[in-house]
């Protein structure tokens, strides 16, 4: 399977970049960050945008507050159209803050 890094940013959120798509052929976007949360117990994470349509979420469970932690990478499926396409990453919920202490990667597995 090839990779292509799409984005490779640091923080804060939101973040996006623009890419070529190799081809037609079923593919996966997969992200991976740090977020972090002001309140202790909450759920933080990373929502994906795929050109302007949220297609998942990364998250992790915070337990302590003011902590930045690495949220589970969330790999998608996603079927594009060779050519340009836009890759946004923003924050998941009010509870999730993001600083530039973060950073941000996204990759297209095909």
């Amino acid at each position: 399977m090839a990779v292509q890094i799409i984005l490779s940013a640091p923080g804060p959120l939101p973040v996006k970049a623009t890419f070529n798509a190799p081809g037609d052929m079923p593919m996966y976007i997969e992200v991976s960050g740090s977020v972090w949360s002001a309140s202790a117990n909450q759920m933080i994470g990373i929502n994906i945008e795929l050109d302007g349509a949220k297609i998942g979420t990364a998250q992790i469970f915070s337990n302590g507050q003011s902590t930045h932690r690495a949220v589970v990478p969330a790999w998608v499926p996603v079927k594009l159209t060779q050519g340009q396409h836009t890759v946004a990453l923003s924050l998941a919920n009010p509870a999730t803050t993001s600083d530039s202490n973060d950073s941000f990667v996204a990759v297209l597995h095909y």
